[in-house]
């Protein structure tokens, strides 16, 4: 994966192949991605992809919006490909 500038449609290109990698990690064909797809029931994906994704996007946008300091509310629960990108969208945008 490639370093990427933080744009919206960046995040989203980074997110479809960080899962599209776990795919290929794990031998599954890929399936159609979304916005609105549901990463357990319409992508196939469990808790060890989503881990895996997470550490993909955090190496190729350089960001860990878990860790950021500045969050005073929980993240919602991640469910969706947009999910993804609105979180790391968001860590980007408030990168000083």
């Amino acid at each position: 994966m490639t370093a990427i500038n933080g744009g919206a449609g960046d995040v989203a290109a980074a997110v479809r192949e960080a899962i599209l990698a776990v795919y290929r990690d794990t031998g599954r064909p890929p399936r159609e991605t979304l916005a609105s797809s549901l990463l357990g029931s319409d992508l196939g994906l469990d808790s060890l992809d989503l881990a895996q994704i997470i550490v993909l996007l955090e190496r190729a946008l350089g960001v860990d919006p878990f860790r950021d300091a500045r969050a005073t509310t929980p993240h919602p629960p991640i469910r969706t490909v947009d999910h993804l990108v609105t979180l790391y969208a968001g860590a980007l945008s408030g990168r000083s």
